[in-house]
């Protein structure tokens, strides 16, 4: 997904990467219609008896209209597709964050009673469930990205396959198809600052135990969400926190889960093939008779031109849409799931540092220093400024 200046029209009409006009398939298709212009435009110069003669403009008016409302509907429509992705994805994650924040703050609260208490069986076990929750979430964010990445669409894509599949075809394949994990790296090898798109990060690569199950599921998903339920399950007995609170946890994990499932409705249902069927014949019959109509009613050196751009609109807005309605993928303006999975596993580790315990178990945070500077027995002005101070801090 590129993010480019938008202030310039100048340098934006200039740029290359992503944009579907300046590929080849569109200049070529625009030439070949300008050149049609020339040629139709030629003849009747020459009075040729083939030149073409049209008596009213009724009929290229009517297909035309038909054409430019199907194209447009059908951009709408991928971009409803492409907004609905982006919006379940950021939901997704969203909810994951907000269960594992939960859980780590609910954890280090009742670790530290333990502690105070001296109860070392309970302050290990939930040790254990932080760290089993922390890297299995980011194991589910892997295989949920990587499934969203693979979905029935962009693996058509991916084979260029020219003919339609059932949904039960589909199916047989990818069970027929063995279990492969997606390039992962661990936390501790992970180089920030050179970036692979297709390499997850993970703080603890999965088990031998791990990949026996995941490769004797029919969904990975799944699977890596119920060992976190279950975690979450064991470890309530070991939170002193109230049961309804608690519950709030397994809401928002199901709330993320519902989006997974919506991005995944995108990923597995395409653009419906009729639709697309019959828009590729609208814009095929409509090009080959733009030369004839715009020559006869323009004429000169302006018609081949309005020929190259009037197929290039057409041509381009039926390209964005079909951009847009596969959001999922390895294109440039597809969305990024990779950088959503580093984000996701940039806060879990955010979460989870050190630090955070050392700094949330002071009573005033580290303000400490900041308050004995404010001395009683100073004036007052040098008070005032002192508790300025103190006051940006918090």
């Amino acid at each position: 997904m590129l993010l480019y200046y938008n202030k310039s029209s100048f340098w934006l009409l200039l740029q290359l990467h992503g944009s579907v006009f300046y590929r080849c398939d569109t200049i070529i298709g625009s030439l070949l219609i300008a050149l049609l212009g020339i040629l139709t435009q030629y003849l009747r110069d020459i009075e040729s008896e083939w030149a073409p003669s049209v008596l009213h403009h009724y009929g290229f008016q009517a297909l035309g209209a038909g054409v430019t409302f199907a194209i447009v509907f059908r951009t709408q429509l991928a971009w409803n597709r492409y907004w609905e992705a982006v919006t379940q994805l950021h939901n997704m994650y969203s909810k994951w964050t907000d269960t594992f924040t939960q859980f780590q703050a609910f954890a280090e609260v009742s670790r530290l009673a333990a502690v105070s208490k001296g109860d070392g069986k309970k302050v290990e076990g939930l040790q254990l469930k932080q760290r089993r929750l922390k890297t299995n979430f980011a194991i589910l964010s892997m295989l949920a990205s990587d499934r969203l990445h693979t979905g029935d669409n962009q693996l058509i894509e991916d084979i260029r396959s020219k003919w339609a599949k059932t949904r039960g075809a589909m199916r047989i394949q990818k069970e027929m198809k063995l279990f492969d994990l997606p390039h992962m790296v661990e936390w501790k090898h992970f180089d920030r600052h050179a970036p692979n798109e297709s390499v997850y990060v993970v703080f603890e690569k999965p088990s031998r135990e791990q990949l026996e199950l995941l490769e004797q599921s029919y969904d990975p998903v799944a699977t890596v969400m119920y060992w976190i339920i279950w975690d979450l399950a064991d470890a309530m007995r070991h939170i002193d926190v109230a049961p309804p609170i608690q519950s709030r946890m397994y809401q928002e994990l199901s709330n993320g889960m519902l989006g997974y499932n919506n991005c995944l409705k995108i990923a597995d249902v395409p653009f419906p093939l009729p639709f697309a069927q019959l828009l590729g014949l609208l814009l095929a019959s409509f090009s080959v008779l733009i030369p004839v109509y715009v020559v006869v009613f323009t004429g000169g050196l302006v018609g081949p031109i309005l020929c190259f751009f009037l197929y290039a609109c057409l041509w381009c807005l039926n390209e964005v849409a079909k951009e847009l309605e596969n959001p999922f993928g390895e294109d440039v303006n597809d969305i990024y799931l990779v950088d959503f999975h580093t984000n996701f596993v940039d806060i879990l580790e955010d979460v989870s540092k050190e630090k955070q315990k050392a700094l949330l178990i002071n009573p005033t945070m580290g303000l400490d220093r900041d308050i004995g500077e404010i001395d009683a027995g100073s004036d007052f002005s040098t008070n005032v400024g002192n508790m300025e101070v103190l006051q940006e801090a918090l």
